[in-house]
């Protein structure tokens, strides 16, 4: 079993799993930690750690930003909890959370954070209307 915890800055950890469960209904073991203005980084890093540190399953800490204080955060907590297999992917977006969500009881903890790495990069698209050839969706 993998517990997931989503830390990012504001209410985007909470907004993605509303999302996800949305979705594919309600999730266990899925958490959300937003960095709130009146949070201090210490306090902030101290809650991350608090959520890696109460549980026996492996962790998969989602990021919004890469090497931001929620990345950092996790970083810490993979620190601190040595004797556990924590890992953190970087640049959460819904298509990520939603495949970590189905697909983490039946993949080993690094192979499923290669694979969502993976699918971030390919729920990334750019769809373009040429108004100049005269296009219409």
């Amino acid at each position: 079993m993998t517990d997931i915890i989503v830390a990012t800055h504001g209410g985007l950890a909470e907004g993605m799993i509303d999302a996800l469960e949305l979705m594919i209904g309600k999730q266990e073991n899925i958490w959300f930690l937003g960095l709130r203005h009146e949070d201090s980084i210490d306090t902030f890093i101290k809650r991350v750690d608090s959520f890696a540190a109460d549980t026996d399953h492996d962790i998969l800490f989602m990021t919004d930003l890469l090497g931001a204080s929620p990345y950092n955060a996790a970083a810490q907590a993979i620190h601190h909890n040595r004797d556990k297999h924590v890992i953190c992917v970087s640049g959460i977006n819904l298509s990520m959370l939603v495949e970590a969500a189905l697909k983490r009881n039946d993949m080993k903890l690094d192979e499923l954070a290669d694979y969502l790495v993976e699918t971030g990069k390919q729920g990334i698209a750019k769809l373009s209307l040429n108004m100049e050839r005269g296009g219409t969706l």
